[in-house]
């Protein structure tokens, strides 16, 4: 198992090293990276860049994704897991995804402008 580190990159490059060594050839289908915590430093975010890795924050910075979330669910498959994501991306209607990517966008653009630093909601 990889070493812990205080440095956000050193974490990066140790959960790399994990999926290749626990699951060999998952690297090569991409990553998703489940970031708990948004405001990431910047060389964590080049590094996760390089490794083209794709980037998701973590839910609680979604309030609404927490409504009938699977916690503490097992899935014994991928196809399991897309079964359930797909049933719960279509229970929700438009006004839910419009207002969603409207805060997106704002809450985007104020982190951009002050280059990742915190952001008030």
């Amino acid at each position: 198992m990889p070493p812990k580190y205080e440095d956000g990159s050193k974490k990066v490059t140790g959960h790399r090293e994990a999926i290749r060594y626990k699951r060999p050839g998952l690297l090569s289908d991409g990553v998703i990276f489940l970031h708990g915590n948004i405001h990431i430093a910047r060389k964590t975010q080049e590094l996760l860049q390089k490794l083209e890795w794709e980037v998701w924050s973590h839910t609680h910075t979604l309030p609404n994704l927490d409504s009938k979330h699977p916690s503490g669910t097992m899935f014994s498959s991928n196809s399991d897991v897309k079964t359930a994501v797909e049933s719960w991306l279509s229970g929700h209607g438009r006004d839910f995804y419009q207002a969603g990517l409207n805060k997106l966008v704002l809450r985007s653009d104020k982190c951009l402008n002050r280059f990742g630093d915190y952001v008030e909601k």
